[in-house]
Protein backbone atom coordinates (compact mmCIF):
# COMPACT_ATOMS: atom_id res chain seq x y z
CA UNK A 1 0.00 0.00 0.00
CA UNK A 2 1.04 3.40 -0.90
CA UNK A 3 0.22 6.28 1.73
CA UNK A 4 0.94 10.20 0.97
CA UNK A 5 1.42 11.91 4.01
CA UNK A 6 2.11 15.54 4.73
CA UNK A 7 2.26 18.33 6.92
CA UNK A 8 -0.45 20.35 8.42
CA UNK A 9 -0.10 23.35 6.11
CA UNK A 10 1.11 21.22 3.15
CA UNK A 11 4.50 22.45 2.41
CA UNK A 12 6.56 19.13 3.32
CA UNK A 13 5.12 15.94 1.87
CA UNK A 14 6.87 12.32 1.49
CA UNK A 15 5.01 8.80 0.83
CA UNK A 16 4.92 5.55 2.57
CA UNK A 17 5.48 2.73 0.51
CA UNK A 18 4.28 -0.46 2.33
CA UNK A 19 2.40 -1.74 5.35
CA UNK A 20 1.82 -0.57 9.03
CA UNK A 21 3.46 -2.99 11.87
CA UNK A 22 0.81 -1.44 14.19
CA UNK A 23 -1.48 1.44 14.75
CA UNK A 24 -2.18 2.63 18.27
CA UNK A 25 -3.10 5.86 20.27
CA UNK A 26 -0.49 7.44 22.13
CA UNK A 27 -1.34 9.28 25.36
CA UNK A 28 2.26 10.34 26.05
CA UNK A 29 2.93 13.60 27.47
CA UNK A 30 5.44 14.76 24.76
CA UNK A 31 2.05 13.83 21.99
CA UNK A 32 -0.16 15.41 23.98
CA UNK A 33 2.12 18.74 23.74
CA UNK A 34 4.03 18.01 20.32
CA UNK A 35 0.25 17.35 18.43
CA UNK A 36 -1.88 19.55 20.67
CA UNK A 37 -4.11 16.97 21.40
CA UNK A 38 -5.49 14.11 24.22
CA UNK A 39 -3.79 11.51 21.84
CA UNK A 40 -2.28 10.94 19.34
CA UNK A 41 -3.40 7.84 16.45
CA UNK A 42 0.03 6.66 14.99
CA UNK A 43 0.91 4.12 12.55
CA UNK A 44 4.39 2.65 12.91
CA UNK A 45 6.41 1.70 9.93
CA UNK A 46 9.74 0.30 8.95
CA UNK A 47 11.72 3.62 8.20
CA UNK A 48 13.16 2.28 5.10
CA UNK A 49 9.35 2.37 3.72
CA UNK A 50 9.03 5.93 3.84
CA UNK A 51 10.47 7.84 0.92
CA UNK A 52 11.48 11.41 2.36
CA UNK A 53 11.61 14.46 -0.89
CA UNK A 54 15.31 14.68 -1.78
CA UNK A 55 17.18 17.81 0.11
CA UNK A 56 14.33 18.26 2.86
CA UNK A 57 14.81 20.24 5.66
CA UNK A 58 12.83 18.31 8.48
CA UNK A 59 13.77 18.95 11.72
CA UNK A 60 14.54 16.00 13.81
CA UNK A 61 15.19 16.51 17.81
CA UNK A 62 15.00 14.10 21.00
CA UNK A 63 12.43 15.43 23.48
CA UNK A 64 13.65 12.87 26.48
CA UNK A 65 16.90 10.94 26.71
CA UNK A 66 16.11 7.66 27.48
CA UNK A 67 14.04 5.79 25.10
CA UNK A 68 13.30 8.49 22.91
CA UNK A 69 12.47 8.98 19.05
CA UNK A 70 13.96 11.52 17.14
CA UNK A 71 10.88 13.91 16.63
CA UNK A 72 10.82 15.64 13.24
CA UNK A 73 8.93 18.99 12.70
CA UNK A 74 8.18 20.72 8.98
CA UNK A 75 10.58 23.88 8.43
CA UNK A 76 7.89 25.77 7.12
CA UNK A 77 4.75 25.50 9.54
CA UNK A 78 6.59 24.06 12.51
CA UNK A 79 4.50 21.03 13.21
CA UNK A 80 5.29 17.00 13.75
CA UNK A 81 5.23 15.28 10.36
CA UNK A 82 7.01 11.95 11.59
CA UNK A 83 9.16 10.47 13.80
CA UNK A 84 11.91 8.04 13.71
CA UNK A 85 13.55 5.43 15.98
CA UNK A 86 16.66 3.33 15.16
CA UNK A 87 19.01 2.86 12.37
CA UNK A 88 19.46 0.72 9.34
CA UNK A 89 17.25 -2.61 8.77
CA UNK A 90 15.99 -1.98 12.70
CA UNK A 91 14.76 1.65 12.00
CA UNK A 92 11.15 2.19 12.68
CA UNK A 93 9.23 5.69 11.41
CA UNK A 94 5.60 6.75 13.65
CA UNK A 95 3.54 8.53 11.11
CA UNK A 96 0.60 10.07 12.64
CA UNK A 97 -3.00 9.55 10.76
CA UNK A 98 -3.59 13.05 10.41
CA UNK A 99 -0.67 13.48 8.64
CA UNK A 100 -1.85 10.78 6.12
CA UNK A 101 -3.79 12.12 3.25
CA UNK A 102 -5.82 8.40 2.81
CA UNK A 103 -5.78 7.78 6.34
CA UNK A 104 -9.05 5.68 6.04
CA UNK A 105 -6.43 3.19 4.00
CA UNK A 106 -4.88 2.75 7.43
CA UNK A 107 -6.05 -0.81 9.65
CA UNK A 108 -7.66 -0.16 12.80
CA UNK A 109 -6.13 0.38 15.76
CA UNK A 110 -4.53 -2.20 18.16
CA UNK A 111 -3.99 -0.64 21.64
CA UNK A 112 -3.34 2.44 23.61
CA UNK A 113 -0.41 3.55 25.23
CA UNK A 114 1.08 5.53 27.77
CA UNK A 115 -2.32 5.58 29.40
CA UNK A 116 -1.47 6.46 32.31
CA UNK A 117 -0.68 10.06 31.29
CA UNK A 118 -4.48 9.89 29.23
CA UNK A 119 -5.97 13.64 29.37
CA UNK A 120 -9.54 11.36 28.81
CA UNK A 121 -10.62 8.05 29.16
CA UNK A 122 -11.01 5.71 25.87
CA UNK A 123 -14.39 4.15 25.63
CA UNK A 124 -13.08 1.45 23.14
CA UNK A 125 -12.37 -2.51 24.12
CA UNK A 126 -8.55 -1.95 22.72
CA UNK A 127 -6.16 -2.64 25.41
CA UNK A 128 -4.82 -0.22 27.33
CA UNK A 129 -1.13 -0.20 28.46
CA UNK A 130 -0.44 2.51 31.40
CA UNK A 131 3.20 2.96 32.26
CA UNK A 132 6.60 3.36 29.92
CA UNK A 133 7.36 -0.29 30.07
CA UNK A 134 4.59 -1.77 29.02
CA UNK A 135 3.48 0.78 26.60
CA UNK A 136 7.02 0.08 25.04
CA UNK A 137 7.00 -2.98 25.60
CA UNK A 138 3.42 -3.49 23.74
CA UNK A 139 4.93 -2.09 20.45
CA UNK A 140 8.46 -3.27 20.80
CA UNK A 141 7.17 -6.66 20.50
CA UNK A 142 5.30 -6.24 17.07
CA UNK A 143 8.55 -4.56 15.91
CA UNK A 144 10.52 -7.70 16.34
Amino acid sequence: MRYSCQCPCGTTKYEVEGEPITRFYCHCTICQQQYDASFVDISLFKLNDVQLPEGHDISFAKYKRIGAVDRGRCPACDKPILSKMGEGEKAFAFVAARNCVNSEDLPPAEMHVFYGTRKENASDDLPKYKNAISSRYAFIKRML
